[in-house]
């Protein structure tokens, strides 16, 4: 881009200014077959010695120091200034591939620039054609409406802006009674939340506290007649609980694993782990107990049913 700039500049400065000058013009045509020599030289000098690459700009920087006016084929006189293409061609070390585009790019303008210019006197006949009359005409006015038509449409107008107005404050004000409405039902919730998931853990509380002495002396036949006591009350949740610990007191009673309230699930299913018979019953037993009792997992008839012959399994497989 700049390149193509600087050759533009080239053309502006030497097409410009009209100046008398000691050097003789050189010809339009002229002109443009020095510009094309010196490209072709260029060309040839890339594959020269660095002596003859000098010494062939130097010749061309001769030339161009005597160009100082172009004459046109109208006889017109333009000076120009070719000192930015003279101070390339001086540069060290030579750049030749910048050289040759910049005759590229001022050939290239050269043939995309229209041959001849129209001027301001060019058009003046053009001026007084479109004076004649039958290029004169009056424009087209609006069509107007009557005024009590325009009336109408204004006041139609003017009703459609304040209902438009009113709407945008009732919506805009009408967002207050909104939040609040939200947050009043939000805060509600969050206590009705809270009231119930305090009351389930008062009650688990209680019921770990009446039960924690029990399980310390429980057998598991007890467990298992505490289990049927609490499902036929409709308590499944702790029914479950007392299946899975009747499940571990019996294997307590028959050595197979040490029944201790400190130990984990994890703890009590590795302890079985050599034992493939007992660790797969077990294992179903611990994962439905862990996601009831831990999970919070609801339980119906149908599914405390189905634990129960989880844990009928268990017991059959350590008999």
């Amino acid at each position: 881009m700049r390149r193509f700039l600087s050759v533009w500049l080239i053309a502006i400065l030497s097409l410009m200014n009209l100046a008398a000058v000691d050097e003789p013009p050189i010809s339009f045509d002229g002109y443009w077959e020095l510009v094309r020599n010196t490209r072709q030289t260029i060309i040839r000098l890339e594959a020269s010695p660095e002596n003859d690459v000098r010494a062939g700009l130097d010749e061309l920087v001769s030339q161009w120091e005597h160009v100082k006016a172009v004459e046109f084929p109208d006889q017109s006189v333009v000076s120009i200034d070719p000192s930015h293409l003279i101070g390339e061609l001086k540069k060290e070390p030579p750049d030749l591939g910048r050289l040759e585009a910049l005759m590229d790019a001022l050939l290239q303008a050269h043939e995309e620039y229209p041959r001849r210019v129209f001027t301001v006197q060019d058009v003046e006949p053009l001026r007084e054609i479109l004076e004649r009359p039958e290029f004169q005409w009056q424009e087209a006015q609006p069509a107007q409406n009557p005024a009590w038509i325009q009336r109408i449409l204004d006041a139609i107008a003017e009703f459609m802006n304040r209902l438009a107005y009113g709407v945008q404050n009732g919506v805009y004000y009408g967002r207050v009674p909104l939040i609040l409405a939200a947050v009043l039902l939000f805060l509600l919730s969050l206590y009705f939340i809270t009231r119930n998931l305090s009351r389930s853990l008062v009650r688990e509380a209680e019921l770990a506290a009446e039960n924690g002495d029990e399980d310390a002396v429980l057998t598991s036949k007890g467990a298992m007649q505490r289990a049927q006591t609490l499902s036929g009350q409709g308590d499944y949740r702790n029914a479950v609980r007392y299946l899975y610990l009747s499940s571990l007191l019996i294997l307590d009673e028959h050595g197979v694993l040490r029944y201790d309230r400190s130990r984990t699930n994890r703890e009590y299913l590795r302890s079985v782990s050599s034992k493939p018979e007992l660790a797969k019953p077990l294992g179903d037993v611990i994962d439905v107990f862990d996601r009831v009792w831990y999970g919070f997992e609801a339980v119906d008839d149908e599914a405390y049913r189905s634990y129960v012959k989880h844990v009928d399994e268990l017991r059959e497989k350590k008999e």
